[in-house]
Parts: C-alpha cells; sequence; structure tokens
C-alpha cells in the first residue's frame, strides 16, 4: 500500500463544531507539548508543538464520519483524534511511525501560503529503501503542502517528514489520527538495530 491523500476530509457541519470545540477550550488545562509526548528522536530543534486530545465522544463522531465518507478503510472507535497547533519553527525529521497503525492527518488552516513550509513529505518503501532503516532516509520523495480540509493517509509505516514552518507563518492546524490496522495487515518488524518507533 502507500499514502492516499485526497480532499474534503469532513462535511462543513464538522468543521464547524471542531473549530467551536477548540475556541471552547483555549484556556483549560487540557494542552501539552511534543516534548512531553514525542520521541526525542523526532523532536530535535522543533518550536514546540501544541497538542490536545480531542474527547472520546467526539473522537468517535469523527471516526466515523471519516469512514462514512470514505477516507478510512476500517470503521473505528475508543481511538484519541489529536488536535496540534504548529507555531513558526516546528517541523518533524524524517520518520517512519509505529508498525502497527494507519497514520492520518488532516489539514485544518483555511489559507496557507506555500512559502510558509510546513509540507508533508514522504516515500512509500522500496526504490532502495528498507523498511525501517533508519540509517537511510530518501534521497527523493514526493510531497504535498497543507490545503485546507485536504488528508494523508499513511498505511505502510511510510518515511515521512514535516519541513519547518517559517518564522513569519501562521500556527499550521491539523489533526493527528494514529489508528490500529488489522492483525493480518500489519507489516513485518523492523531489522535488528533500528531506532525505536516515535
Amino acid at each position: 500500500m502507500a499514502v492516499i491523500h485526497g480532499r474534503d476530509a469532513l462535511s462543513d457541519a464538522t468543521l464547524q463544531r471542531l473549530f467551536q470545540y477548540i475556541e471552547a477550550r483555549r484556556k483549560d488545562a487540557c494542552w501539552n507539548t511534543n516534548l512531553n509526548i514525542w520521541d526525542a528522536g523526532i523532536v530535535h530543534q522543533s518550536a514546540p508543538v501544541m497538542l490536545h486530545p480531542i474527547e472520546q465522544a467526539f473522537s468517535n463522531d469523527l471516526l466515523a464520519e471519516l469512514h462514512e465518507r470514505g477516507k478510512l478503510p476500517y470503521r473505528h472507535e475508543g481511538v484519541t483524534v489529536m488536535f496540534y497547533a504548529w507555531p513558526a519553527g516546528s517541523y518533524i525529521p524524517w520518520h517512519s511511525d509505529f508498525i502497527e497503525k494507519y497514520s492520518m492527518t488532516i489539514y485544518l488552516n483555511q489559507e496557507w501560503n506555500p512559502d510558509h513550509g510546513g509540507a508533508f513529505c514522504w516515500q512509500d518503501w522500496g526504490l532502495g529503501i528498507e523498511r525501517h532503516d533508519w540509517s537511510a532516509p530518501p534521497v527523493k520523495c514526493q510531497m504535498i503542502r497543507p490545503q485546507f480540509n485536504a488528508y494523508a493517509l499513511m498505511t505502510d509505516t511510510e518515511w515521512h517528514s514535516v519541513t519547518m514552518t517559517t518564522p513569519n507563518a501562521p500556527p499550521r492546524l491539523t489533526l493527528q489520527l494514529f489508528l490500529p490496522r488489522p492483525k493480518a495487515d500489519v507489516p513485518p518488524a523492523p531489522k535488528p538495530g533500528g531506532m525505536s518507533m516515535s
């Protein structure tokens, strides 16, 4: 499989509900940062990314809608959807996510200047790239820039990164999902000596 990307991830009504939900929680003590949550191997010198776990009932509603709209191949429940706010100077270096999960990003900025960075880059396995060979990130890659309500679904723990956002960029807003995949669909484990999963 490969990275699947497209547009119109969520309905207008759900997007409005999501923005109202986030606005209502701006001052609540329910936020964390990548410095506390992410593996140190993918934090590097990134500016702190603000993270908020969407409450379970709303997460389930989001997951159900994504499945109904044909954006997710399986119906999921009980999986926390995370809201991320990426400030200027934030990024993720080349890495690969959890072997036993799909990863999905939904872009939420209504306007995004391509020159502000924050592009999602990836490369599928093969073409000289061994699965989870942490010593050899790709030399060539594919890339998409954030577009409102677009999404990227990684189905095979592909190598990926997010380019740094520029000093004048607004916060880059996304939803992030890590979705369990059926056991029959789990790829082989990384070879010995690889870095731990992020």
